[in-house]
């Protein structure tokens, strides 16, 4: 069965007749709609990767008013031959055109191509010949072209389809030449679901009755998929496709909205004025403060919370958790919308890493509600506790509406999130979604009905990897898999077959963080000179047991202080401004949708455990971090590893 870009979620009458003999197609052919109205497009395209290209065209008139051989001025036919000749116009020379004439036999089409003459691309056919030639008929008239002239396709009629940022990951995506790059068949056609074009391709009835609230769609997809890429298209095209409607894309940190912003500017300069790309802190506070119109304030120093939870936890003496369980578990009663007691004793703590039972939840609860109230008198609030805020509002009115709604990252939003997504949305919005389930959600074994999302048959899976290599994704799958089971909500199996191989990841062993630090600059260094690589090309990730001080000096020593990004300390924007070339460094906690062509990790040893289940939020770190690579994976590790890890690695001295 063949791809249909977008998808003809109901097809009536003629489009009907025309699918069914287009779904004989097999499942290599892509069937596209353009989807921008010109004068000069052919309705559909149908495109090979063997076979080559064909344009569709539907012509309702009768013969009557076709014939050319009529006694007088035909003005119907006159506007039919200059019809041809624009569609002609804007087709390579070879590529054949169909002009399916509909309400023509086909005795009647054989003497309007006669009219016509001898024209080698163009062909004429009745709807019964259409028919019964199905897809055999359909194939024999496709022909190659030139990749130039592919492009030339792409970009005139699917410019939707060219990838809007210039991407590392770039091993696997369609490439014409070294000009452009494109989104390949079914990321395309991921990022096109569900646009309603026209009123024959609109919502299936059962959906239609739920479109007055809002319609939700996942898209889950391993690392490296393109599910960032897919989101971002999605947006730009339905920025330009309605340029009322207000569009927004939600992303889990600062530094990838940074990176995207940056790449952006590269690829296509000031972004559409309806389209906002922004971290869904950012929003929430904008969100917040427009709904109580007072300042946000929270804890300006880290020891402040954790002070006045030691204050407080002096009422319940018998209360073992620490500080940081307790903050952690007053965070998953905010973000889950817990509003009671009673209501916390029913809620499910599946994945929290520790029990708790009914006495201690209940003195939990009290010293929960005893902070809260305590940060409030003083003016402050938790982090969690501005989404809880927003949901709890007394009225919604004063709340940003967007027609569109993009959220990339979802595995990390909580519950809560997800709620103040859903109020800012307008009735018969639209919720787009993106995930990594093998990256987790929110630390814990939630599943997207647990967040308030129904997204039942409302799922698509994307298992290739178009980012990185068989061996780099292969390694982080095993690691992953020694703590996660194959829960189809919770871990997809990527899909291996026709990746390319590429080197294993390798292990660098060094006496102390010290040296992994020195290591890694000096290999650096290296790698970039020998093989004259952009620093843009280079992701340094580290973790909580690096020295990050000295490893951002001793980068900035040895290639320029102006050269580095510390994407968490110049937070909005590089150090020097959008355009110069640019090392990148973050932190394993805000390393999510970032990529690299060389990607070093440091300081990830205390992620690889020993497999136990309560480790699995460190798993999915680690496979986040490992698949940021797209070539070359380099861990350096000052602690002894489990054997059957390091057996994985190439291990250099």
């Amino acid at each position: 069965m063949a791809l249909f870009i977008p998808e003809w979620t109901r097809a009536s009458g003629r489009q009907l007749q025309i699918k069914r003999v287009l779904n004989t197609l097999d499942e290599a052919s892509v069937v596209r709609k353009p989807l921008r109205e010109e004068a000069n497009a052919p309705e559909l395209f149908i495109a090979h990767p063997e076979r080559g290209w064909l344009a569709l065209a539907v012509v309702d008139m009768s013969f009557d008013a076709l014939d050319g051989a009529q006694l007088f001025a035909n003005d119907t036919r006159a506007a039919f031959d200059a019809q041809l000749a624009a569609w002609r116009a804007q087709l390579p020379p070879q590529l054949p055109l169909l002009v399916l004439l509909w309400a023509c036999s086909e005795d009647e089409a054989r003497v309007l191509a006669h009219q016509l003459g001898e024209q080698p691309a163009l062909f004429l056919l009745s709807r019964e010949r259409f028919t019964e030639g199905g897809a055999e008929g359909l194939a024999a008239l496709q022909r190659p072209v030139s990749p130039e002239e592919d492009e030339d396709l792409r970009t005139r009629f699917f410019p939707e389809s060219a990838i809007p940022l210039a991407s590392v990951a770039r091993r696997r995506f369609l490439r014409n030449n070294q000009a452009s790059l494109f989104l390949d068949a079914q990321q395309e056609w991921a990022s096109k679901l569900d646009l309603d074009l026209d009123h024959e391709l609109a919502l299936p009835d059962e959906q239609a009755a739920a479109a007055t609230d809002f319609a939700v769609r996942l898209v889950n997809g391993v690392a490296g998929s393109g599910k960032t890429l897919i989101a971002l298209s999605r947006a730009l095209l339905l920025a330009r496709l309605h340029p009322r409607e207000r569009v927004l894309i939600l992303i889990h940190n600062t530094p990838i909205v940074a990176d995207i912003r940056e790449r952006l500017h590269r690829a296509h300069g000031r972004l559409p004025r309806n389209l906002e790309i922004t971290t869904y802190a950012s929003w929430a506070h904008r969100q917040w403060r427009r709904l109580y119109r007072a300042p946000l304030a929270m804890p300006s120093d880290p020891a402040h919370l954790p002070q006045l939870i030691r204050r407080l936890r002096t009422s319940w003496p018998e209360l073992k958790l620490n500080e940081a369980q307790l903050i952690e578990e007053f965070d998953f009663l905010n973000e889950m919308l817990v509003a009671s007691e009673a209501e916390y004793m029913d809620t499910s703590r599946a994945g929290r890493g520790f029990a708790l039972r009914a006495k201690e939840r209940s003195e939990v609860w009290q010293l929960f509600a005893a902070v809260s109230a305590a940060l409030q008198e003083q003016g402050l609030r938790m982090w969690s506790m501005v989404a809880s805020d927003i949901c709890r509002a007394p009225e919604h009115a004063l709340l940003e509406r967007y027609e569109h709604i993009l959220v990339d990252e979802a595995q990390f939003f909580a519950p809560s999130w997800f709620h103040t997504v859903k109020l800012a949305l307008r009735p018969q919005g639209r919720l787009f979604l993106c995930a990594d389930p093998n990256q987790g959600f929110m630390k814990s074994r939630l599943s997207w009905r647990n967040a308030g999302l129904d997204v039942a048959g409302r799922t698509k899976k994307l298992l290739r990897s178009y980012r990185t290599t068989q061996a780099i994704l292969y390694t982080a799958g095993t690691l992953l898999n020694r703590s996660v089971q194959d829960d189809p909500e919770h871990y997809l199996a990527p899909d291996f077959d026709g990746m390319e191989q590429g080197a294993p990841p390798i292990l660098l062993r060094v006496a102390s963080p010290q040296d992994a630090v020195d290591r890694a600059v000096n290999e650096i260094v290296a790698l970039a000179e020998r093989h004259a690589l952009p620093l843009s090309s280079f992701l340094v990730i580290y973790g909580a047991g690096t020295p990050k001080k000295l490893l951002y000096e001793r980068l900035c020593r040895a290639l320029g202080e102006d050269r580095i990004w510390w994407l968490n300390k110049d937070k909005k924007q590089p150090p020097r401004g959008y355009g110069p070339d640019y090392l990148r460094l973050a932190n394993l906690e805000t390393a999510t949708g970032l990529e690299g062509a060389v990607v070093f990790l440091l300081g990830m040893e205390d992620l690889l455990f020993d497999g136990a289940p309560e480790n699995e939020a460190d798993a999915r770190k680690l496979y986040m971090a490992m698949t940021r690579a797209s070539h070359r994976l380099v861990m350096l590790s000052s602690g002894a590893l489990p054997e059957d890890a390091q057996a994985l690695f190439r291990l250099e001295a």
